[in-house]
């Protein structure tokens, strides 16, 4: 049985994929047969990719092309990225690009920006996520605006019927030493971000994710947190 977890975002450019290394590298240190899916990316160029960065935190599992079977090089919405290419998004694809990783013990899948952001013309991040009937991992920057932006974001994903597994504050960008007693610091900013939020929602677990670290804080153990994958036919 193949257990999963779907990584989301309450926008593009949050650290999705830094979350989604750290909860791959953590649970490979458990040996526990990890595969990483994206199932669509845009902006994907030259060097460290994402792509490559989802690959190698699973020891390089599986095969590389089925990390992410439909990337584009141009930095826009996918179905913008796939034309200037002269290419569609295949929406079967998205789904049936599970098929090879379908033999692991868990699978990390990460959404392209936010939840309700499209993969294709017919499907949403929302859409893919309810029909693996997989928990999800809600990231956002841990910036100004964090508060206001979770929260939106989680009621919206139980409305539609999802469940939230936890939530991630991303450090995106590094923080000043001698810079964190002041209100307007990001550090600051990311501490009370994270009590607030564990207030107004104790029932899920805030985390957060260090500028360039590969450790969530506190401890998760994202393989219980997963349930089974349904890879739809």
């Amino acid at each position: 049985m193949t257990q999963g977890l779907f990584i989301s975002g309450t926008d593009t450019d949050v650290g999705k994929t830094a979350v989604a290394v750290a909860i791959l590298k953590q649970c490979v240190g458990q040996r526990i047969d990890c595969r990483a899916y994206k199932p669509v990316a845009s902006g994907v160029q030259c060097g460290l990719s994402d792509i490559e960065r989802l690959w190698q935190a699973t020891e390089k599992s599986g095969s590389r092309e089925d990390v992410c079977p439909q990337s584009f090089q141009l930095a826009v919405a996918p179905e913008q990225a796939a034309a200037a290419e002269e290419k569609q998004i295949d929406d079967g694809l998205l789904r049936k690009g599970l098929y090879p990783h379908r033999s692991s013990k868990f699978i990390v899948i990460e959404g392209a920006g936010g939840l309700f952001s499209p993969l294709s013309h017919q499907t949403l991040n929302v859409d893919l996520a309810r029909e693996l009937q997989v928990p999800i991992v809600i990231v956002d920057r841990s910036h100004l605006g964090a508060i206001g932006r979770t929260l939106m974001a989680v009621t919206a994903a139980e409305a539609a019927g999802l469940t939230v597994a936890a939530v991630v504050l991303s450090q995106t960008e590094p923080c000043r030493p001698d810079n964190h007693q002041k209100p307007d610091s990001s550090f600051v900013i990311a501490r009370h971000s994270r009590e607030e939020l564990q207030r107004r929602i104790p029932q899920i677990l805030i985390c957060w994710l260090g500028y360039e670290s590969s450790t969530i804080e506190p401890y998760v153990d994202w393989f219980k947190k997963s349930a089974h994958l349904h890879i739809p036919m």
